[in-house]
């Protein structure tokens, strides 16, 4: 009796023992909960530390584990209160409060970069209340968020996510207007019923019509030497710009005043231009034409934009003058467009998908070549050789190169240039052996370098392979070159604003600027008459605000140039492909740029 006395005193004391090392669960989580509310976010983690371990005894652990998270992030530990949200995030996922714990792992995940989780998380928040709470955590963290490519990503496996959406067409609107998706943006702002007005986008609302628009040509007059100057005047193609735009307004005024000039003389100096700007007169135009050069116009480029002025410039073909700017326009094609117009044309027409491409030392010319590089090699084409000619030597080693003589065991490895090479003795005499398909076609991104022109054109004449050759317009104007030459070798041109001077549209220009001027027109007397001429047409139509109605007209007719398109764009989309036709340079209609077929 004595012994089973002893023994249940033992185990009562042996039990009392045991119930004091166990944790009072519910006085340790209250004890870091006050701490949590009073902002004690150490001390509170701590406590709540104790807590973490997921058992049946403990009815605390969850939101031990939720709190702890939280107090860890305060105290900036965000790779313990990740992995503590993580856990719970997975293991008990259906937690009456997995939409709170959702939100702050969401949100740590679109800090740490981890875009996809972290909308993930976000995206599976039921609680309505809650997900409007969760909206406002995603659009705060997506201001960090800038790659198109990851955003475009979310999009596609979170459709439904307006906060997503909205932040994509936002990044959209900072690209530049060379690059930018156009209609993704405009499928984002119909799908999700986007404020137009907070991306800055121009519809027939905005733009107001008049009866009189203010245009100002912003160019470097210098007036005193116009006056008093003899002879060739320095600046004489902005006078020959000048004149061609007066005519082309007094033209479009003839049935009233639709268009008023003013003239700012910019004296090609930014300081002038800037004090030009700080009056305030530029902010009564309703279209600017200029400055063409480049800090004049990068003060008025930025100008424009902010005070949302429409902006033209007729000579310049560099993407930069527009850059992210809605309201800025060229008239001519920038590089980037034209090489993709004439990477569909060789996508559409060539059936070897290799290409070989050279460039010259133009501002441009690696521009131009590197976008057709990047357009090509989107359509899965190999571009087995891309290099830059800007030496005469140079341009001699791509001559010898590409009639160089192969050796046997050489011909089959894929390249063009082989580094060791040797004359091959076939039949009777030395001929030269090809890797033929090694090449594919070539294209030459260069507008003035003759030289190299010469080369590659005599380069593919003794190869006799048929190789084809895109080039540039202006080579027609290269006296070492040939009509003959261009059609024999079936020679595919790039235009830029292309217009055939036997139009009747030329003819009366010319007539109306020599009984003007009592001189005939320069090519910037053309370039000036157009833009006037196209741009106020605009404005007549469309308004003040012409963009709405521009972006949605597709190809218009020009007056003395071929045409333009400026669909979702703001240079000139229409870029005709060009060849010699029985020595008469002819556009080539589009279905045979893009190789479409036709019905009878």
């Amino acid at each position: 009796m004595r012994k089973v006395l002893l023994l249940t005193t033992f185990t009562l004391l042996w039990l009392a023992a045991q119930a004091q090392q166990q944790p009072d669960y519910q006085a340790t989580y209250l004890k870091a909960k006050a701490y949590f509310r009073l902002g004690n976010y150490s001390q509170a983690r701590d406590g709540f530390k104790q807590l973490l371990e997921i058992n049946e005894k403990n009815a605390f652990a969850l939101y031990a584990n939720y709190f702890y998270g939280i107090s860890a992030y305060q105290l900036g530990d965000t790779t313990n209160a990740l992995e503590r949200f993580r856990r719970v995030s997975i293991t008990h996922d259906q937690w009456d409060k997995s939409d709170e714990l959702n939100v702050w792992y969401g949100k740590l995940l679109l800090e740490k970069g981890d875009l996809l989780k972290g909308l993930k998380a976000l995206n599976g928040i039921e609680n309505k209340e809650i997900r409007e709470i969760a909206n406002r955590v995603e659009a705060n963290a997506l201001l960090s968020y800038d790659s198109l490519a990851l955003l475009q990503k979310g999009i596609e496996l979170n459709p439904y996510d307006s906060v997503l959406a909205l932040r994509l067409a936002q990044v959209i609107n900072k690209q530049d207007l060379v690059e930018r998706p156009v209609e993704l943006q405009e499928f984002l702002i119909e799908s999700f019923q986007l404020n137009k007005e907070d991306l800055d986008v121009i519809d027939q609302e905005v733009s107001q019509m008049k009866e009189t628009y203010n245009v100002g040509v912003m160019m470097p007059f210098l007036a005193e030497e116009l006056s008093t100057a003899k002879g060739n005047k320095a600046n004489q193609f902005i006078l020959d710009l000048y004149q061609g735009i007066q005519v082309a307004a007094a033209e479009l005024n003839k049935n009233g005043e639709r268009i008023r000039l003013f003239a700012f003389d910019t004296k090609r100096d930014s300081a002038t231009t800037q004090r030009i700007i700080d009056s305030g007169d530029l902010l009564e135009m309703d279209l600017v034409i200029g400055p063409l050069y480049p800090e004049p116009a990068k003060l008025m480029k930025a100008y424009s934009e902010e005070k949302k002025i429409n902006l033209v410039n007729p000579m310049s073909t560099n993407s930069e003058v527009i850059g992210s700017n809605k309201y800025s326009f060229l008239l001519n094609s920038t590089p980037e467009t034209r090489a993709r117009i004439a990477a569909t044309y060789a996508s559409s027409n060539f059936d070897n998908k290799t290409a070989t491409i050279f460039y010259g030392s133009g501002s441009q010319d690696s521009i131009f070549a590197y976008s057709y590089k990047k357009y090509l090699e989107a359509d899965s084409f190999k571009i087995n050789w891309i290099t830059p000619v800007k030496s005469a030597l140079a341009s001699t080693e791509v001559l010898r190169t590409l009639t160089g003589v192969f050796d046997t065991d050489t011909i089959n490895t894929g390249k063009v240039y082989i580094a060791n090479t040797k004359k091959v003795r076939v039949n009777e005499g030395d001929s030269l052996l090809y890797a033929r398909d090694s090449i594919g076609h070539i294209m030459v991104a260069t507008e003035n370098d003759k030289l190299l022109v010469f080369n590659i054109l005599s380069a593919v004449e003794t190869r006799r392979d048929s190789v084809p050759v895109l080039g540039m317009e202006s080579w027609i104007d290269f006296n070492q070159i040939s009509f003959e030459q261009l059609e024999r070798l079936g020679v595919s041109l790039i235009g830029q604003n292309f217009f055939d001077f036997s139009s009747e549209n030329v003819a009366n220009f010319k007539s109306t600027y020599k009984s003007k001027f009592n001189t005939l027109p320069s090519q910037t007397s053309y370039s000036g008459y157009e833009s006037m001429r196209f741009f106020g047409e605009q404005l007549i139509n469309f308004g003040n605000y012409f963009q709405y109605g521009l972006y949605n007209s597709g190809y218009q007719s020009g007056y003395l140039y071929k045409g333009f398109n400026y669909s979702n764009a703001n240079d000139n989309q229409y870029v005709p492909i060009l060849k010699l036709v029985n020595l008469d340079l002819v556009i080539l209609p589009e279905e045979q740029v893009l190789n479409l077929e036709t019905q009878e």
